[in-house]
């Protein structure tokens, strides 16, 4: 003999247990206690756990950015180094041309040798006319179409004041001043502008920025182009190439000061910077 209550039970049953109860009943077919809503504690608990996941991995995040814009920094370079080799080649065997490091212009145009200017591509509209120049240096390489593209004389993870979104509607316009991100030094080591004649394995010839301390790319470390378009990092951990860029910026023997990076560029094994 059954009861309301088994009677219940077994209609329960039939529904899968669908009935609904009010809190805290104990469902006659399941024996399950209705749960109730999360607390504040488990709020807080679960914000606690989100926040410091983010905190371990930011660090994380931000080394992995800085790699990959490295990569890209490093692609540019190597596309700027075919540029040079593509140019010497249609141009028997020289490098583009600098007002900042030819001496003929310098003498006629009263122009100083001044080798931390390097990273200029267009020249401004009062040295274009004293020099009957308008591109200079690796901004050839764009004149000449043999890298047509603007972006590829940026770096990502330029901080200074020449980032590409920051200087692109100079692009668009006739004349005018344009800076690069990468430094060129024109010439090899032993003063020649014929590519062939430099010696291709420990001749630097291009890099990331080195006009002022906002120019040092990427702050522990840059990328350094060779005359055999090879392409090497060389570390700067504690900041002394860093430092020595801006102590030659503020410096009025800023074409000694250059020689000295570049001669540290052609071995960096041998030569040993002046530290902190």
């Amino acid at each position: 003999m059954t009861g309301p209550r088994d009677e219940s039970v077994r209609r329960a049953r039939r529904r899968g247990c669908g009935a609904r109860w009010r809190y805290g009943e104990v469902c006659g077919s399941c024996g399950r206690r209705s749960r109730g809503g999360f607390t504040l504690i488990d709020v807080l608990v679960t914000i606690g756990v989100v926040v410091l996941l983010i905190g371990i991995m930011l660090p994380g995040l931000g080394r992995v950015q800085e790699i990959s814009r490295q990569v890209v920094c490093r692609s540019n370079l190597r596309q700027v180094g075919l540029g040079l080799a593509l140019y010497a080649d249609a141009s028997r065997d020289q490098l583009p041309t600098s007002v900042f490091i030819d001496l003929a212009q310098q003498k006629d145009n009263h122009v100083d040798y001044s080798p931390e200017d390097m990273m200029i591509l267009r020249l401004n509209r009062n040295l274009a006319r004293r020099t009957d120049a308008t591109w200079d240096g690796l901004g050839l390489l764009y004149e000449t179409e043999m890298l047509p593209s603007q972006e590829v004389f940026y770096c990502p993870s330029h901080h200074g004041n020449y980032d590409f979104s920051d200087v692109s509607e100079s692009w668009r316009k006739p004349s005018g001043e344009i800076v690069g991100n990468y430094h060129y030094r024109g010439m090899g080591p032993n003063g020649s502008t014929r590519l062939s004649f430099i010696e291709p394995s420990r001749s630097a010839i291009a890099s990331d920025g080195l006009r002022s301390i906002l120019d040092y790319n990427h702050k522990v470390g840059l990328n350094v182009l060779r005359a055999d378009l090879s392409l090497f990092w060389l570390s700067d951990p504690l900041g002394r190439i860093g430092d020595f860029v801006e102590m030659a910026s503020g410096n009025s023997s800023d074409s000694y000061e250059f020689d000295t990076l570049w001669d540290q560029f052609d071995t960096p094994n041998e030569v040993i910077l002046p530290g902190r």
